[in-house]
């Protein structure tokens, strides 16, 4: 099994360079017929962090992500947890921020401590308060 970079995959989905995507889907064929893929949740933050760069609608960077997990040979650490952290990216916020949650509640280790207002709306997180200063 093979590990893919974050450039790596943005290359296989995006096909946007000339040089670099030939070499990424060769490789990406040939560590899938050789014992598969292995994605992990780092990358798919990431990806979709750089997504975002491309100005593509959040239900296309979805498809992109989705379809890249569910790719045959493809393999993710607790895929349930990783679909379910897509969906939740799908009605809106950070990839990353879904990840941490989805894999906190299978641990169960919650609540996520944040001071991330938007993140702390959701069922899970817990805003910490900020301290106010004298002055």
């Amino acid at each position: 099994m093979r590990t893919l970079d974050t450039n790596v995959a943005v290359r296989l989905l995006i096909g946007d360079d000339p040089q670099q995507t030939p070499i990424a889907e060769r490789a990406f064929l040939d560590a899938i017929a050789t014992g598969g893929v292995y994605l992990p949740d780092v990358v798919l933050a990431e990806v979709a962090w750089v997504l975002l760069g491309y100005e593509l609608e959040r239900p296309c960077r979805f498809q992109l992500l989705e379809k890249l997990v569910r790719t045959r040979g493809v393999v993710v650490d607790d895929i349930d947890a990783v679909i379910d952290a897509l969906e939740h990216f799908r009605q809106g916020g950070d990839l990353a921020d879904h990840l941490i949650l989805a894999r906190a509640s299978r641990a169960g280790a919650l609540p996520v401590l944040s001071f991330d207002q938007r993140f702390s709306t959701g069922v899970g997180v817990q805003l910490l308060p900020m301290a106010h200063r004298g002055g």
